[in-house]
């Protein structure tokens, strides 16, 4: 059972859906209890290389700070951002061409519950005073209707199966449809969280909207219905409240689906530490300066002994015996010295490592380089004004671990024909060394009781907050985005975003 058709009037045209495909996107999340997440898309050129640049700092107290090496923290993937217009597969695909059309449909089901929560926030404003019931109502219909002519689009084009068909070919189309399924009920779930976060906006007209919403939320049950008759009735997985086995089970098939269709995205990894490589250069040129300094002060005290000295035993050999045990000892020192300094500062003459990241041999046979960077970490120690009285001369201490990210987008014209235009730097941060240091995550707080006047204790959250900045550089300017990471003892919390977060999402446009 398909959705309800609807106007294909109502699509967006791919001139609106691909206009942000040329500019730098960054994402800012808690990616689950212990890690943050950031992602940078980086357009791809059309023609040669373009240079950018990614700054992450997080400014952690003093008095939480555990040593941790930031790289054992740190994960990351690349991978080519799908295209954002519907990509044509021809009668007879490969299951690459019809992983990579269905991500392209997937990526157009993102928009549409992007755009769905943008128009939300919008009409939530206290200063949306421009809105009007009949548009709210309007808007938020045109961006349902493109999510389900996205998914029936995507169904007719790459899941009806054909005589043709390899019974690998016809299985791969079933897990199209399922995965379109699974990403689209994803998308009614995050505007029916939308309208629930404009229920609780503080705009004094959302009493006008609510007819309007409601009619909005009895669509939205209409298309979740269907999606569900349409799974039951090719016998998938449904999440049901009722049954916790089925929402498990749902989690884990959704999650295999996303990795199954992504992977012909992600890019292939060639990756050494620079420390390691001048590990042996470093070795030599501490071994040279070490044994210079030896010989130097051997050669220095045979001059300086007296002839007789060579022939009777007295006070002075002794003294030539222990200063040569220290010249050797400071020989070994410096060795060590040289090779620690040298690792420990490569960072800040060129980088701590280097990566490339090549397009797989199934996508381009040469397997081309696309992207390569130079990845250091630096961790400082920083002071700041007391906040409680910035004038009283009174600091705070932090510690500031600052991840730097500088690489080179090269263009590639099979891709870009194949609908690709940018490319996706997903990084995933681990926090939980931290958490050892923190108090409990619930404290007592003493109250007043107003029925019985006397005093009581009630829980009170013992959270605390690190600054987070993430500042990104490329051919078409500078975005940065600012947030406070709040945590606890159990995990991490929320992100609390900066005044100003997101309003280069906000300029986007309703479907026509």
């Amino acid at each position: 059972m398909a959705i309800a058709e609807i106007p294909r009037a109502s699509a967006l045209s791919t001139q609106e859906l691909a206009a942000d495909e040329n500019d730098v996107d960054v994402r800012l999340d808690v990616h689950d209890a212990s890690r943050l997440e950031w992602s940078v898309s980086i357009p791809m050129p059309e023609s040669g290389s373009a240079a950018y640049a990614i700054d992450v700092e997080l400014e952690i107290p003093a008095n939480v700070f555990a040593q941790h090496a930031p790289w054992d923290q740190l994960q990351s993937w690349t991978r080519l951002d799908g295209p954002a217009e519907a990509v044509r597969v021809n009668a007879a695909p490969s299951i690459d061409a019809l992983r990579r059309g269905a991500i392209g449909f997937a990526n157009r089901l993102a928009r549409a519950s992007e755009g769905f929560s943008r128009h939300c926030r919008l009409a939530g404003a206290v200063s949306a005073a421009a809105f009007t019931t009949e548009s709210l109502r309007e808007g938020l219909d045109l961006w349902l209707g493109f999510a389900a002519a996205t998914a029936n689009d995507a169904r007719d084009r790459l899941a009806v199966r054909s005589k043709k068909d390899s019974a690998e070919i016809a299985r791969e189309r079933i897990l199209v449809d399922e995965y379109v399924s699974v990403r689209l009920l994803e998308a009614l779930a995050s505007a029916e969280r939308a309208i629930a976060a404009l229920h609780e906006s503080h705009n004094p007209r959302l009493p006008e909207y609510e007819p309007a919403l409601a009619e909005v939320e009895e669509r939205l049950g209409e298309m979740l219905e269907g999606e569900v008759a349409h799974r039951d009735g090719r016998g998938w997985l449904h999440p049901d409240p009722r049954q916790p086995a089925s929402l498990e089970s749902y989690i884990e098939r959704a999650s295999r689906l996303k990795k199954h269709f992504q992977e012909v995205l992600f890019l292939e990894r060639e990756q050494y530490k620079v420390a390691e490589r001048l590990h042996n250069w470093v070795a030599a040129f501490s071994a040279i300066l070490a044994s210079t300094w030896a010989i130097a002060c051997q050669i220095a005290l045979l001059e300086h002994r007296s002839p007789s000295s060579a022939t009777r035993l007295g006070s002075g050999l002794v003294f030539v015996i222990v200063v040569g045990g220290l010249v050797y000892a400071v020989k070994d020192r410096i060795k060590d010295l040289g090779r620690a300094w040298i690792s420990g500062n490569v960072h800040r003459f060129y980088a701590q490592r280097v990566a490339r990241w090549r397009a797989p041999a199934r996508r381009l046979p040469g397997r081309d380089l696309v992207v390569r960077a130079r990845e250091s970490f630096d961790t400082s120690v920083v002071r700041n004004p007391d906040p409680l009285n910035p004038e009283s001369g009174a600091t705070t201490a932090s510690t500031l671990v600052r991840y730097v990210h500088r690489g080179v987008v090269y263009s590639k014209e099979a891709l870009r024909d194949g609908g690709v235009r940018r490319v996706k730097h997903v990084f995933r941060y681990d926090l939980s060394p931290l958490f050892a240091r923190l108090d409990d995550p619930v404290k007592q707080v003493p109250v007043l009781d107003g029925a019985t006047r006397r005093v009581t204790f009630t829980a009170a959250p013992r959270c605390y907050r690190v600054p987070v900045r993430i500042r990104v550089r490329s051919t078409e300017g500078t975005l940065e985005e600012r947030a406070t990471l709040v945590l606890h003892k159990r995990g991490l919390d929320r992100l609390d975003f900066e005044t100003g977060h997101g309003a280069a999402l906000e300029t986007g446009v309703l479907p026509t």
